[in-house]
């Protein structure tokens, strides 16, 4: 007899047990507890002590006996009374975890003859796959083998058995469990059931031969958005709004015009596109993906594509070819593609397929058993477990290879540790050389040790690692946080952040006014505005709350300018460039279509800075010296000079790297006025607040406009 909800036994370590047990139960409480491994009698455990909770008996036993993973082990009291006894915390012990790796192949692996079925749960005693046949009129069991050194439980089924629905059927600690597979490389609907794929009949030409040539992340321009976000305005003709599909429609324009959607974001030249979470994530629903909103940083199935975002989500396979017609149509046009991942933490650990087929295994915990939870999502992915970090990896490298990604953007990458980003970055590369992997650097409160962190305090340990450079956006802009909403930054009015200011726009490599944030400007991620907090029109709506809707724009777009125009690599938000605001929602992750959509009525209204922005990155492209990597090269190159109260003039005169140019000008005026400056000698004006000048104008004699950027050079 199992009495579960009134009697309950948990290993705490190895040598202790707790019991607990309901008064209702037992009035008088227990006299004597028996392990027993399986039927087998171990011996009677010694009662250390005993204490009264409520309606509860709480005891603490000795444990004299070496237990072992994958065994099914009971405790009986005198009257006969057996209860299952949780062995989970074994997989948070050292003894155990480091032996436990294997580098197979893991998951539902097909061909036609067959399909082999891996999964790793050491606490598993036995297991089963239950699979539906095609007809889906038969179910078949495919009873597993475990490999008690690796932990992985091992089935074949012979046969062609693809588009077949399947899960693991797991015994772990007496309990039997149905658990869905963490290597899903398809699911049905509502993310019911794993579904085996044949991989022909997925399969897309992604265009990867249409890339042009790429060298290195500093020639990377970074365009972030969402699948929906892109097409969900109701006013336009786009057919399927919000959809992967509607992401590439082509041919729709504004009432003025303009490029929407696809079209619009071909047009801006940038290298990059960052997709928000394409993966399957929990809480939007699949079949009415218009009852909610969601960014997707709610992880549910790390390698299968998001279903609210496919036409069919129904169908299985549909989500699939959908999203790969996305990133090929991308590719088509020398877009490179990062996916935003999160690997960091799932939507909930106690129903994730990692604690269902591997209990304790996948997260962190503190020394006092409880949950780390540095992300503030509840849970912790354990990265520094061997099969945890080999996951991490096998999943990108199978977005890498299935699905042509170019690139990865890590959630709260600080959560996860070094030697697993440092790792997937060397596997990614052997596959695409020209991969780029960068994150959310912050150091969150997580009981992994300091220095082993995927934080900016680390980025030396991590040289082919970009980081979220919150430095350059306080600096640039002002603090985000929601009670600093009002303070300033250098281009926003306060000309004391001028020197911070000299710093960032150099790559945060030289030390002036800050000691140097990293080795090379490659790993500084150069942004004012991304999905987080609130958009650069609505952060200077709060610090600058007298200026008039011209000024604020024209802040907008100096601001622009100089996260293009620094050196490291420059990243925009969807709309920043034509200042979209949220109105005022610092956190829209969930607030709604209206809220987080590219309204394209703003589009036509200014139009004259999505020209600007284009400008702006044909002439990135055309200044080679921006793309420096070195540091002292950096520092032999730049010069600057704030003796003109607020404004900043930077010099580039290192022959080396600026040719054609002898001499490169770059004056930014933060201020309300316009400035004038005698020139040694004529200079061609190539850049200021207009965009590209695409005439042959020269001067000695300039005149900077407010709030804007100049950029003038020396043939």
């Amino acid at each position: 007899m199992y009495l579960n909800k009134i009697f309950k036994a948990t290993l705490i370590d190895e040598t202790r047990i707790d019991v607990v047990v309901e008064k209702s139960y037992n009035s008088q409480g227990c006299q004597k507890f028996f392990l027993y491994d399986d039927s087998e009698l171990l011996g009677e455990l010694k009662i250390e002590s005993t204490s009264v909770s409520g309606k509860k008996f709480i005891y603490i036993l000795n444990n004299p006996y070496e237990l072992k993973l994958g065994r099914n082990y009971v405790i009986f009291d005198e009257r006969n009374i057996v209860i299952d006894l949780d062995c989970s915390c074994l997989l948070r012990m050292d003894k155990f975890i480091d032996r436990m790796y294997s580098d197979q192949e893991m998951g539902a692996i097909y061909s036609k003859k067959g399909t082999t079925f891996r999964i790793f749960s050491p606490l598993a005693s036995s297991g089963v796959v239950k699979l539906d046949s095609l007809d889906k009129n038969e179910h078949i069991s495919i009873s597993l083998t475990k490999n008690d050194k690796t932990g992985i439980l091992e089935g074949y089924a012979k046969g062609d058995h693809a588009n077949c629905r399947y899960s693991y059927l797991l015994k772990i600690n007496n309990q039997v469990r149905d658990v869905l597979d963490p290597y899903a490389k398809a699911v049905t609907v509502l993310s019911k059931s794993a579904v085996i794929i044949n991989p022909k009949e997925v399969s897309v030409d992604l265009n990867e031969d249409k890339l042009k040539p790429f060298g290195t992340i500093n020639d990377a321009i970074i365009y972030e958005l969402s699948i929906r976000d892109l097409t969900s305005d109701l006013n336009t003709n786009i057919v399927n709004k919000g959809k992967y599909l509607g992401f590439i429609e082509e041919g729709h324009k504004t009432k003025e015009g303009n490029p929407i959607g696809f079209d619009y974001l071909k047009s801006l030249g940038v290298t990059h596109v960052q997709l928000l979470p394409i993966y399957d994530f929990q809480t939007t629903n699949d079949l009415h993906p218009e009852d909610t909103y969601n960014w997707g940083y709610d992880p549910m199935n790390y390698n299968t594509p998001e279903g609210s975002f496919s036409t069919d989500p129904k169908d299985p396979l549909s989500r699939i070819i959908e999203l790969k017609k996305v990133i090929s149509k991308l590719h088509a046009n020398n877009i490179r593609v990062v996916m935003d991942v999160v690997y960091n933490h799932v939507f909930n650990m106690e129903t994730s397929c990692f604690e269902r087929a591997c209990p304790n295994y996948y997260f962190k915990f503190n020394a006092d058993g409880t949950k780390s939870d540095g992300s503030f999502c509840g849970n912790e992915f354990e990265s520094r477990h061997l099969m945890a970090r080999k996951y991490i990896i096998d999943s990108c490298i199978y977005w890498v290879k299935e699905y042509g990604i170019d690139g990865f953007r890590f959630d709260l990458m600080g959560l996860i540790d070094i030697d697993t980003i440092n790792a997937v970055y060397a596997e990614c590369k052997k596959i695409k050389p020209d991969i780029i992997i960068y994150g959310e650097g912050w150091d969150m409160p997580t009981v992994m040790p300091q220095n082993q962190r995927s934080s900016m305090n680390n980025a030396s340990l991590m040289p082919n690692i970009g980081f979220f450079n919150d430095r350059f956006r306080d600096i640039t802009k002002g603090k985000t946080g929601h009670d600093e909403l009002h303070v300033c930054g250098y281009l926003s009015g306060d000309k004391n952040y001028i020197d911070g200011f000299k710093h960032v726009i150099s790559g945060s490599v030289l030390p002036i006014a800050h000691p140097p944030l990293f080795k090379t400007p490659s790993q500084s991620i150069n942004y004012v505005e991304c999905h987080d907090n609130n958009t650069i029109y609505d952060k200077l709506k709060a610090c600058c709350p007298l200026e008039d809707e011209k000024t604020i724009l024209r802040r907008i777009k100096l601001i622009n300018a100089a996260v293009m125009f620094s050196i490291g690599v420059p990243f925009f938000h969807m709309g920043q460039e034509i200042g979209l605001t949220k109105f005022g929602e610092g956190n829209s992750y969930r607030s709604s279509d209206l809220v987080n959509q590219f309204r394209w009525n703003t589009l036509d209204e200014r139009k004259d800075m999505y020209n600007f922005f284009r400008d702006l990155v044909d002439m990135r492209k055309s200044l080679p010296f921006l793309k420096l990597n070195d540091r002292k090269v950096i520092e032999q190159s730049i010069e600057f000079n704030n003796d003109y109260s607020g404004i900043l003039k930077i010099r580039y005169s290192n022959k080396d790297v600026i040719a054609p140019y002898s001499d490169v000008l770059i004056f930014i005026n933060p201020k309300k006025e316009s400035f004038s400056v005698d020139l040694s000698d004529y200079y061609k004006i190539l850049f200021n607040e207009s965009g590209k000048i695409t005439s042959s104008l020269y001067s000695q004699h300039l005149v900077v406009n407010p709030l804007s950027l100049v950029i003038c050079v020396k043939e």
